[in-house]
């Protein structure tokens, strides 16, 4: 393909556009990114653990339970979270997910308070199966992942 002289200012600009236009969205996933890997450490009051823990034999699962938070960002706010492999504690959690899981939780009883370090982007962090009885009433929400879970 030929270009003539008077064609090279329109390309000129057709390209500084376009590379403005990646740049610009390059900087726009960087900063989703860096909020993804920014997480949330709050104290909070385990409320409501909605039904019985399926059994992990089956599948790997993530489970949502309900908190209050009673310190740091969010205080006194209702938050969902999901915990991964709840029967199981933090530290004995040994399969691909021990990257990224920890803590000193034993297990996942009403009225425990936690300090958690928490992610909202749940979806970057866990793509399997998701048991979250809250979906049917409260398809709103943020669903939270737990990242750490200790005893406060």
């Amino acid at each position: 393909m030929r270009f003539r002289s008077s064609q090279f200012p329109h390309l000129l600009l057709i390209l500084v556009a376009s590379t403005l236009a990646s740049a610009t969205l390059m900087a726009v996933a960087t900063s989703a990114g860096a909020a993804a890997s920014n997480p949330v450490t709050v104290t909070a009051k385990l409320v409501e653990i909605p039904s019985k823990f399926p059994p992990d034999d089956l599948y790997d699962y993530a489970y949502v339970m309900r908190y209050v938070v009673i310190g740091g960002p969010m205080d006194k706010q209702s938050i969902l979270v999901a915990h991964y492999k709840p029967r199981v504690g933090r530290t004995a959690i040994k399969d691909q997910m021990k990257s990224v899981v920890s803590g000193k939780v034993r297990s996942f009883h009403q009225g425990d308070v936690h300090k958690l370090q928490l992610t909202p982007d749940l979806k970057s962090v866990w793509r399997g199966a998701l048991v979250d009885e809250f979906a049917a009433t409260d398809h709103k929400s943020i669903r939270y992942f737990a990242l750490v879970a200790d005893p406060a």
